[in-house]
């Protein structure tokens, strides 16, 4: 938001210089982004008074000029301006003037006629873009005064950062308030003079809301006006807060939304299909050309004006093209209005329409000043093109109701704030910030905040504020006294470090992107959750991505394939975030993705190699060894992703229900994805993980008596899973079976043909005394027979 000094001072003054406002402004929560000093370039231009003029005598487009400065001798100026005559006042660059572009004027021979100097048209002033002539300036004006501060073209412009909770700051006004607030100056508001005239503003017009996100609808009409370019006080005034003058009617509307925060829109009444204003949402209305001369296609939920069932405006965003003011309208209808910010928000972003009123809709405006604002505008109007205000308004403002009181606590302000807050100077401060102090119960206020501080709506709010205007300088620097207790985390965030600690031990880097994805990408990687449907946005920040990601493994995907463009050869990545899905309602879970592909370096102890899915396996056995889940988990042949290799992938099962999935990206899929050689990946759902783990460590005590080992060795179908016999012995006998561990598989003579061999080691251990060979050989005995009967197994001696 720019902010003029010479504006800001009709409305407060201070005695501060510029340096120590902006100071105090950051120090209130406005952060001072920039300071501009308008027009210090321009030096040496004064008024002058053309007295005499004649053709030049080697030129048929130059005039010779007599200008009188005030200095008594008359300067000879050549210029070839068509609009120069005599009796005119003008802006003259002497011998040594400096224009704001840094162009140094001096005397100069123009075809044989030495011109002492030049008379500046507005553009060379810095005033207007381009001009057709010299500026002439009112009759009366002084000889010899200094252009650039009659004109008020030297200026300070404070440009101030506003956080999307003050909009109330988005104003001359409202800056005005926290200059005053900080200073201790008086405000003064300018008063507005209306005078009206003929037919009454609701007989002309009717206003009906038939949609709650319009709060606050008012309109008046003002008669024979006569559309022209603005006074230069006014496009002034426009330029040096940031906006071009278009002609005096849009002039007004913009300088009252500068001045106090409220955007306003003038339609040509003439234009109006019908003498009725409806605000509504879109509905069946399909588009809507805009004054910018496009067609836009209109979402059923965009909020609209209309007369009949013609749109006239997007409520909050833009007017319609075909309402708009121009050089034959004569009866204006002025609108001023509250819409929902979320509304207008969304349509703006949608529809790419970013504008200044649309801007300050989004961050909320002042609805107690929908009036006062039309009715400044309507003044002016009237008095710079000249027409007629009609007598009221239609103000439309259903549920209006004063703002419910916020109890406000010196004595919490105190012990937040670690500074002593009295109930004399929380009353002044609260009145300073223009809201209205009663007493509340038990020494506490009862603040009733003004319209405009949408942002104030509880205690804490008001405490903030206490602390802003006493100044944060004052807070005592203090360490709060509290009794000293122990704390611990979440058991969510101590299983994340865990997991991190885990993969990282293993070689592997952490990745962290954005959770967007494209519909392709979502249909190739459909998650844990493969029935689940995709998430779309309603305003995706690209048109790439305009889905929440269904696997995590999305965004480790893309992030691996922007550093293989960049010369990367290897990736060992992991990934912990959010996965989203859609069936019948939006869900989310907590996930943990990761990625093994190109030659390793960090994987295993030898030279660099291609990752296996034994090292994908591995790290997360570790991990789920970590968790004291590993005898539960089961791993079973192939997946429900069609994106991963049928023969190389498997589906983690945990508590009898999916935990995840693991295996090697199908070629097809590289080629979609556009990720070259094998990649091994897994996607383990972490809320599933974390409800079965078993977080506390239980230790027991050192075996006292040695274990037994033994061997035992099966012939199986070939497409047998091994983990069944291992889960089944280990169930088999708790007590004293201690460990199952496959170590041989072997496949050949003389094995038959579809069959394998499985050797496995099992280790039993009793805990009150040495087992003996002959419990050893018949618990092995009684095993054999237990499997062969469980499964389809034969015993191999």
């Amino acid at each position: 938001m720019k902010l003029p000094l010479r504006w800001l001072n009709e409305f407060v003054r201070t005695d501060l210089d510029t340096a120590e406002l902006c100071h105090r402004l950051t120090m209130a929560g406005l952060e001072v982004d920039a300071v501009e000093e308008r027009g210090a370039g321009l030096n040496g231009v004064v008024v002058g008074k053309v007295t005499a003029t004649r053709a030049h005598p080697d030129a048929d487009r130059l005039t010779v000029c007599e200008v009188d400065a005030g200095e008594g001798t008359p300067a000879t100026v050549v210029c070839g301006a068509a609009n120069v005559r005599a009796g005119i006042r003008v802006a003259f660059a002497r011998d040594g003037a400096v224009l704001p572009d840094d162009r140094r004027i001096g005397r100069a021979e123009v075809r044989g006629v030495e011109s002492a100097g030049m008379l500046c048209s507005e553009a060379e002033l810095g005033i207007a873009e381009q001009s057709d002539g010299i500026m002439v300036l009112p009759g009366r004006t002084p000889l010899g005064a200094d252009v650039a501060e009659l004109l008020g073209l030297r200026d300070t412009i404070i440009e101030v950062s506003i956080t999307p909770n003050r909009g109330d700051c988005l104003s001359i006004l409202g800056l005005a308030r926290e200059v005053a607030l900080v200073t201790g100056g008086r405000l003064r508001e300018p008063k507005v003079r209306l005078k009206e005239s003929g037919g009454a503003c609701g007989d002309a017009v009717s206003i009906r809301i038939e949609d709650e996100r319009c709060r606050r609808y008012a309109a008046r009409i003002v008669r024979g006006v006569k559309i022209g370019p603005s006074p230069l006080w006014l496009r002034l005034r426009l330029q040096a807060a940031g906006m071009r003058s278009v002609n005096n009617v849009v002039d007004v509307t913009n300088f009252v939304m500068l001045e106090r925060g409220q955007p306003l829109h003038a339609f040509d009444l003439a234009k109006l299909a019908r003498p009725e204003v409806v605000v509504r949402a879109a509905a069946k209305t399909k588009a809507i050309q805009t004054l910018d001369g496009v067609v836009r296609a209109l979402d059923p939920d965009d909020l609209l004006i209309t007369t009949g069932d013609e749109p006239i405006a997007i409520a909050g965003v833009m007017g319609g093209a075909d309402s708009e003011v121009s050089a034959e309208t004569v009866d204006l209808l002025l609108e001023s209005a509250w819409f929902a910010p979320a509304t207008v928000r969304r349509t703006a972003r949608r529809l790419d329409l970013h504008s200044e009123a649309a801007y300050r809709f989004e961050r909320s405006i002042d609805i107690g000043g929908v009036a006062s604002a039309l009715d400044r505008a309507a003044a002016m109007i009237a008095e710079l093109a000249g027409g007629s205000v009609a007598p009221g308004m239609v103000d439309v403002y259903p549920g209006e109701r004063e703002a419910d009181p916020i109890e406000l606590r010196p004595s919490r302000a105190t012990e937040l704030l670690g500074c002593s807050v009295s109930g004399a100077q929380a009353r002044k401060v609260m009145k300073a910030l223009g809201a209205r102090v009663d007493k509340g119960a038990g020494g506490a206020l009862s603040v009733t905040v003004p319209t405009y501080r949408t942002d104030l709506e509880r205690e804490i709010d008001l405490i903030e504020e206490l602390a802003r205007v006493i100044g944060y300088d004052e807070i005592p620097t203090e360490l709060p006294s509290r009794p000293l207790m122990a704390g611990s985390l979440p058991e969510r965030i101590r299983m994340e470090r865990s997991i991190r600690q885990s993969l990282q031990a293993a070689g592997m880097s952490e990745a962290v992107g954005l959770a967007f994805a494209s519909p392709d990408t979502n249909r190739i990687l459909p998650g844990v959750n493969v029935a689940g449907r995709a998430v779309r946005l309603l305003n995706p920040i690209t048109q790439e991505e305009p889905e929440l990601r269904r696997s995590i493994l999305s965004t480790l995907l893309a992030m691996w394939r922007h550093n293989r463009n960049q010369g990367a050869t290897a990736i060992a990545g992991y990934s912990v975030g959010k996965a989203y899905w859609h069936e019948g309602v939006a869900g989310e879970g907590w996930r943990l993705g990761g990625v093994l592909a190109g030659e390793m370096p960090s994987i295993g102890l030898g030279a660099r190699r291609a990752p296996e899915l034994g090292d994908l396996k591995g790290i997360l056995e570790t991990l789920f060894e970590q968790r004291r889940v590993l005898a539960d988990v089961a791993w079973r042949p192939g997946t429900e992703w069609k994106s991963l290799h049928p023969g190389k992938s498997a589906t983690i099962e945990l508590g009898g229900a999916v935990l995840g999935v693991i295996g090697a990206l199908h070629p097809d899929a590289e080629v979609e994805l556009d990720v070259d050689g094998a990649h091994w990946l897994f996607e383990i759902d972490l809320d599933r993980l974390a409800a079965h783990s078993t977080p506390a460590v239980r230790f027991h005590g050192l075996p006292r008596y040695p274990a037994v080992q033994r061997d035992l060795a099966v012939v199986v179908a070939s497409e047998f899973e091994s983990d069944q016999i291992s889960r089944f012995v280990r169930e088999w006998n708790r007590d004293l079976v201690e460990e199952v561990e496959l170590f041989d598989e072997y496949v050949g003579s003389p094995i038959a043909p579809g069959k394998k061999s499985l050797a496995y080691s099992i280790a039993y251990r009793a805990a009150d005394r040495t087992l003996t060979d002959e419990e050893v050989n018949g618990l092995q005995e009684h095993l054999v027979l237990a499997l062969e009967k469980h499964f389809d197994v034969e015993h191999r001696q």
